[in-house]
């Protein structure tokens, strides 16, 4: 969270709490007001009631005040620790939390599973060409392509630098495969505008399914998204702006005596 943004919640706290002490101040001393002018002690009662009563009803509006701002500098710090600031997307963070739930889901119920890791090609040189900012802009814009172009239900995430991954759920790698041929396309065809000048790029992805891996050391997760990185390092190595699906080792069996 920014100083900026401290600072301004940091002022509304202290406005609704100067605006609860102020009225509950100004009721109290109305409420007195009765047992100064009035001797029926009826009437004085019936003022500190009505007096306690409003400030409950202050400490309870205020309260509820103060409970939606903090929600809200919650959300703000969730998002900020969660998601990536320059494309808007679920950062790394997130994506291996979310990960870890939909493999969890996929084995549970036998179900598929597929990631697609994209890669953007030759990004270095963009950046030497255009400049950083305008290389930030780029990267955005791919970001932007990437996530108006899948089903609501799958997920991209900026895995880092510029590198992102595509959760697929319901999907074999030949599925998966598909999409990111599509997506492949999508960014090829499009012209990038960095306020003046226009730049082509392209993606090597690679693609990786559940069925297609096995864990070694690690997580079947970890195997998942080493296929899938492992993939799209291939597709590069072949010449980028490809689509390369994980083919699995097939298993070594001593001969039966």
């Amino acid at each position: 969270m920014t100083l900026s943004s401290k600072g301004r919640i940091r002022h509304k706290a202290w406005r609704i709490f100067l605006f609860q002490m102020g009225l509950s101040a100004t009721v109290v001393v109305l409420a007195l007001l009765p047992a100064l002018f009035f001797e029926n002690r009826y009437y004085s009662l019936v003022a500190l009631l009505v007096a306690a009563g409003g400030v409950l009803g202050l400490s309870f509006y205020c309260a509820s005040r103060l409970m939606r701002l903090m929600e809200d500098a919650h959300d703000k710090i969730t998002t900020l620790t969660t998601h990536d600031d320059l494309t808007g997307l679920p950062n790394r963070r997130w994506f291996f939390e979310r990960l870890d739930e939909e493999v969890d889901r996929a084995l549970r119920y036998d179900s598929k599973l597929s990631l697609i890791m994209v890669d953007i090609d030759h990004f270095r040189k963009v950046n030497d060409t255009f400049g950083h900012p305008l290389g930030d802009l780029a990267l955005a814009e791919v970001a932007r392509l990437l996530a108006a172009n899948i089903r609501t239900s799958d997920i991209v995430v900026r895995y880092g630098g510029e590198e992102f991954m595509i959760i697929i759920p319901e999907s074999d790698a030949e599925q998966a495969a598909v999409v990111a041929e599509k997506l492949r396309v999508v960014i090829e065809v499009n012209d990038i505008s960095l306020e003046g000048p226009q730049i082509q790029v392209t993606i090597s992805c690679g693609v990786a399914d559940l069925k297609s891996v096995r864990p070694g050391k690690g997580s079947i997760r970890d195997a998942l998204v080493l296929a899938a990185d492992h993939s799209m390092h291939r597709a590069k190595e072949n010449g980028r702006n490809q689509v390369l699906i994980h083919i699995p080792k097939n298993d070594k069996h001593l001969p039966l005596v």
